[in-house]
């Protein structure tokens, strides 16, 4: 039992030097493997080449008109008419800019995305190795009970020991035997969403000691930094320099379209050759498609406000809970109950308390260890999503 609590001590006093391997592991394979992020980069892809094929030639138009006559076999006259329409010129290169930046809206989900489900996939890694804790002192406890256990037995055949005694270490082998089959079932449908995150493929988390990250001194300073650099902030951004540009390319599609071509006439066999040049120009329709990118443009500069504040308020939260959570945390004297496990431990075996007085007090000690890891794993959560923007 003291062999391992003073490995809890130090998997409780200290984080690693930096994101435990075993981590960075797993989040290399599930942004590697992650289906979702797979789908969402072909279709990425396929917007590209929707918004590339956009911006081109339209195919040429062919349009040849016979026409009959009374007392004339055949065709009297005829129309021949292949005709090419194209854009204003400078329309195509406004739009090749406006494709570019909406690639960079694309590419911008992507990496949200790609932080928001490596985030779900780290703190499933914590919640993992808080387990593995969990895990590990149950089992060092249910080893402890049953040494008890066969202690009693031998007593009760001496004549050391009563019946109520003895039943009071069977029953606490009987519920740490059930503790550890529910943390096993816990692991388990942790690992299990894990591997959903993985693309299906199963992946393992056998770390005991939480990842560390750097504290956040100043508040505000760390502010600054996470906003320049908080992806849902960097999305609606992006989307708002889309819509500016979405709106300059719509004030000028009131520019001609120009169509040009060949045309050729025929009456009685004789052929007439010319040409076909116009233009056309959108005079009712462009103004409420000025209208509406001008809505679209408000709504994204709105879009930037909003994300802004709840990227703050979400850090703000955040931050806060943890520093009330790191005071309880340093108040917490885990050398002190480990001192303690040992010393009812001794007076246990040496017959100084019955074991009624022994398990009232350990019961008491481990729910106190177990609330330190669980706090604890709380405070690594809540830096890991401080620090997601690194992701």
């Amino acid at each position: 039992m003291k062999r391992y609590l003073i490995a809890t001590i130090v998997a409780f006093s200290t984080y690693s030097a930096a994101l435990a391997d075993n981590i960075g592991d797993v989040l290399k394979q599930v942004a590697a493997n992650n289906l979702t992020l797979q789908a969402l980069a072909h279709d990425n892809q396929a917007d590209v080449l929707d918004i590339k094929a956009s911006n081109t030639l339209g195919g040429p138009s062919v349009e040849y008109s016979p026409f009959f006559t009374k007392g004339y076999s055949g065709v009297a006259e005829s129309e021949l008419v292949v005709s090419q329409e194209i854009d204003f010129p400078t329309k195509y290169a406004a739009r090749s800019k406006q494709a570019k930046m909406q690639q960079s809206v694309g590419e911008q989900l992507l990496a949200k995305q790609r932080r928001d489900i490596l985030l779900q996939a780290q703190l499933l890694c914590i919640d993992i190795i808080r387990a593995n804790q969990t895990l590990a002192m149950l089992r060092e406890r249910l080893a402890n009970s049953e040494t008890l256990l066969q202690m009693y037995n031998k007593r009760m055949e001496a004549g050391d020991a009563n019946a109520l005694e003895l039943n009071k270490v069977k029953l606490d082998c009987m519920e740490v035997r059930t503790l550890v089959s529910e943390a096993q079932g816990e692991r388990t449908a942790l690992l299990q969403q894990l591997q959903q995150l993985n693309g299906g493929k199963p992946v393992d988390v056998t770390d005991t000691v939480l990842p560390h990250y750097q504290p956040i001194a100043d508040f505000e300073s760390y502010r600054a930094l996470a906003l320049a650099s908080d992806a849902d902030v960097a999305v609606a951004q992006t989307s708002l320099r889309a819509a500016d540009l979405n709106l300059k390319v719509q004030k000028n599609e009131w520019l001609p379209n120009i169509s040009f071509g060949y045309r050729r006439n025929t009456e009685r066999g004789e052929g007439i050759n010319g040409f076909l040049v116009g233009v056309s120009f959108p005079l009712y329709t462009n103004s409420s498609n000025v209208k509406a990118a001008r809505q679209r443009r408000e709504s994204a500069e709105l879009q930037v406000s909003q994300a802004k504040h709840e990227a703050e308020a979400s850090m703000r939260t955040n931050y806060e809970q943890l520093q009330g959570l790191q005071q309880v945390i340093d108040h917490s004297d885990v050398k002190l109950l480990q001192e303690s496990l040992t010393l009812f431990n001794k007076a246990l075996q040496q017959g100084e308390i019955t074991a009624l007085v022994y398990y009232v007090e350990i019961n008491s000690i481990y729910e106190k260890l177990q609330r330190h890891i669980d706090l604890h794993c709380q405070s690594v959560k809540l830096l890991a999503e401080l620090h997601k923007a690194e992701l």
